[in-house]
């Protein structure tokens, strides 16, 4: 397996691991991400705004630590954020200002 990460406008967003760039494209398009970016925010913005592209490239190491490290044990989701996100429709966000990520998806 490989890990990707869903890049936009030339931060990285969210990484997650796939077997191949066609499997991980695929999951790109997966409804529950493609909402979680137009829904959840950083630094009071939305991750996505629903037009500018969403570059797949390959995890650098620092970003590949970072998913492995935000895994949820049990949790089906393998998308982990790179950055600190907020639910405003829940008010649920990561409070530490660590730069970690906030793997509550408000699902």
């Amino acid at each position: 397996m490989t890990v990707y990460v869903a890049e936009i406008l030339g931060r990285g967003i969210a990484a997650f691991d796939a077997a191949s760039d066609a499997e991980a494209e695929v999951q790109l398009a997966d409804k529950a991400f493609v909402r979680d970016l137009i829904v959840l925010q950083n630094e009071g913005r939305p991750l996505w705004d629903g037009v500018s592209k969403i570059q797949l490239r390959s995890a650098s190491p620092e970003e590949a630590m970072k998913w492995q490290s935000g895994l949820v044990v049990g949790d089906e989701d393998r998308f982990v954020f790179l950055l600190a996100v907020v639910d405003p429709s829940h008010g649920s966000f990561d409070d530490d200002d660590d730069d970690h990520d906030d793997h509550d998806r408000g699902d």
